[in-house]
């Protein structure tokens, strides 16, 4: 019959004995005692950091962290009230957000990433758009979303076209793109070329 043993971190918990076990910790001392080393909580830190260049592990993760929370809110009401709790002691320090005045960098730091991961799908010239229509009285996100995604396409099939009508050409001037003069080659004042090529040379 497996034995079992107190851990040695200190937490109390009773651990069985088995032929593999390489420490006299639990899961959660181990962690701790790992993450208290500097190389291996450099070694961690840039593996995560690696990880999280993935757009789709870090989609995948932040999901997971958020349904996470979600359900230990939602399934657990001594948690919610410690989460409320923390929140108001928070605010009381005037630390935190409270502590960063409307228009501060920080502020306009984090609106601009929560505009990134909320709108990073719609183009920039197209945003204003999406809250107009997103505005207006019984529309569904995935209804106004469909409406530029839908737009989107006619951009592409004009370009694809190489026509852009009056309308398109106003809102995009409406949103910031710069009018530049066409190209047009023309005839050089002068009979030299400019590349340096000397006549002994040809």
């Amino acid at each position: 019959m497996t034995g079992t043993f107190e851990c040695e971190g200190g937490c109390g918990r009773e651990l069985k004995e088995f032929k593999r076990r390489k420490t006299r910790l639990c899961r959660n001392c181990c962690a701790a005692v790992i993450a208290r080393d500097p190389a291996k909580a450099a070694k961690a830190s840039a593996t995560i950091k690696r990880l999280y260049q993935d757009p789709v592990f870090r989609s995948r993760q932040q999901r997971a962290c958020k349904a996470g929370v979600q359900a230990s809110i939602a399934n657990n009401p001594v948690e919610r009230e410690r989460r409320r709790l923390s929140g108001q002691a928070l605010a009381a320090t005037g630390l935190g957000h409270a502590a960063q005045t409307p228009g501060s960098e920080p502020r306009i730091r984090a609106g601009k990433a929560h505009t990134e991961t909320v709108l990073g799908w719609c183009p920039p010239h197209l945003r204003d758009e999406y809250r107009k229509i997103l505005g207006r009285q019984g529309v569904r996100k995935e209804d106004a979303r469909r409406k530029i995604e839908e737009m989107m396409a006619a951009e592409v099939a004009s370009r694809r076209n190489g026509r852009i009508s009056f309308k398109e050409q106003l809102r995009r001037a409406n949103a910031g793109v710069a009018v530049v003069r066409k190209f047009e080659p023309r005839k050089p004042d002068h009979d030299f070329t400019l590349g340096g090529v000397a006549t002994g040379m040809i």
